[in-house]
């Protein structure tokens, strides 16, 4: 596990493995399965962030995906004033049974507002999880050396 952490983190300076850490674990908790990995790859890119790190972060927390996925709906849910909807697996297998057309476009809607409650939050608890790791990796990261010449460095002329 150490030689994959000293690749991941090499030449990272403390604002760098922030905001690598702070946006992989933001978009790790989209509650939309499967957009994960391009996201945090475009995002990582976008902002030359390390992405192997980035996607690997993402992974990480995707238990918190799945976790937070209801909750990111019901606040969706009364943020937009839509009708409230019946998570539970029984209810939604009525739903189905009663009319699959009509449940998939409740349930279509309910995850859209849940992805835009996430979307709204995620600049914020992103900006604060990287302002609170950045003094964290100052003090765990080691010093980079710089000044220092090796001494069987001979420069050709």
């Amino acid at each position: 596990m150490q030689p994959v952490a000293n690749l991941l983190r090499q030449g990272m300076t403390p604002q760098n493995l922030s905001a690598t850490v702070a946006v992989g674990s933001v978009i790790g908790t989209i509650p939309a399965i499967g957009v994960t990995t391009l996201l945090s790859t475009a995002v990582a890119a976008r902002f030359r962030l390390n992405i192997a790190a980035t996607v690997l972060v993402s992974y990480l927390v995707q238990p918190l995906q799945i976790l937070l996925a209801i909750p990111f709906i019901r606040l969706g849910i009364n943020l937009f004033g839509m009708e409230e909807l019946r998570l539970s697996l029984g209810e939604m297998q009525v739903m189905f049974q009663t009319d699959w057309l009509d449940a998939l476009s409740k349930l279509w809607l309910a995850n859209l507002a849940g992805i835009a409650t996430w979307a709204a939050l995620a600049t914020p608890i992103g900006a604060t999880l990287y302002f609170i790791l950045v003094p964290v990796f100052r003090k765990v990261l080691p010093r980079p050396v710089t000044g220092s010449l090796d001494s069987d460095f001979t420069p050709q002329v």
